[in-house]
């Protein structure tokens, strides 16, 4: 029996998976508690999960964040709408600036798709909690790259990015 050839894969690999990753730098006019900072990142990874699904993704593979302080880290996540979001970690006390990264890996839609669906996710949330938010670095993943690479280059890409982190440059504001 032959399988059906899928019209519209959406994505980069033959599973049908896009990615993307970003990091951000986030600023608010006044220190804020632990409890908030997890509440709004938790509410990031579902509002990604949401505008994905809306934007058509079949499902969520993982959609991860890591937050930096000089008070300490939290990570937040989630697998999709259904299963809630969760948090850890602990702050020594509270921030007005904080640096995260937001990964998220979706079945179904094309990778720009997901790079919308977790900006607009990002900014939405922090946006109507009085955080301004300034890009870093933004990654794609499963691209052309990812698949052509020796392991030579790919090592070398790794240390370039490592290289990068050490010597930051002045964000720009999205």
């Amino acid at each position: 029996m032959d399988t059906p050839k899928r019209q519209d894969p959406g994505c980069y690999t033959e599973h049908g998976v896009s990615g993307y990753g970003i990091a951000v730098k986030l600023s608010h006019p006044t220190a804020t508690e632990e409890a908030e900072i997890k509440s709004m990142a938790e509410e990031m990874m579902l509002n990604i999960a949401e505008k994905c699904m809306a934007r058509g993704a079949r499902c969520i593979g993982h959609i991860k964040s890591h937050v930096r302080t000089d008070a300490g880290t939290l990570k937040a996540d989630t697998i999709g709408v259904n299963h809630g979001a969760f948090s850890s970690g602990s702050l020594d006390h509270a921030v007005a600036d904080l640096y995260m990264a937001v990964n998220s890996i979706v079945q179904g839609i094309h990778q720009e798709e997901v790079r919308h669906a977790t900006l607009e996710g990002i900014h939405q949330v922090a946006e109507a909690r009085g955080w301004s938010v300034q890009t870093e670095k933004e990654h794609a993943y499963f691209d052309e790259f990812d698949f052509t690479a020796s392991k030579e280059d790919y090592k070398r890409q790794l240390e370039e990015q490592l290289a990068a982190m050490d010597q930051p440059e002045k964000p720009e504001e999205v």
